[in-house]
């Protein structure tokens, strides 16, 4: 059963919080971002201000495959628990990180 958006995105923020604090990123874990950003980018019901961040995370990830800088990490997981909560009734994708 397909996963929502609403639940690839909680796993697209858990993953990058985990790998900022852990200043680590193994493999699986690149690949399993380039999924979530793929898929999430392909979905015209996606709203545009998360395809905004989600543009800004894949140009750093293409051209960086080391860990992401905390600051941005903080910057997107804001944006995106903001933008998400905002839309969807009052719920959060995933934990909200600040």
């Amino acid at each position: 059963m397909p996963i929502s958006n609403q639940h690839k995105i909680g796993l697209l923020c858990d993953i990058l919080k985990n790998q900022a604090d852990e200043h680590y990123m193994t493999d699986d874990e690149a690949s399993q971002i380039t999924r979530l950003l793929q898929s999430l980018n392909n979905d015209p019901s996606v709203d545009q201000s998360v395809k905004q961040i989600i543009g800004e995370i894949t140009e750093q990830h293409q051209l960086n495959h080391e860990p992401f800088l905390q600051e941005n990490v903080e910057q997107w997981l804001t944006g995106m628990n903001q933008i998400t909560f905002d839309s969807n009734t009052g719920h959060s994708p995933g934990n909200n990180y600040k």
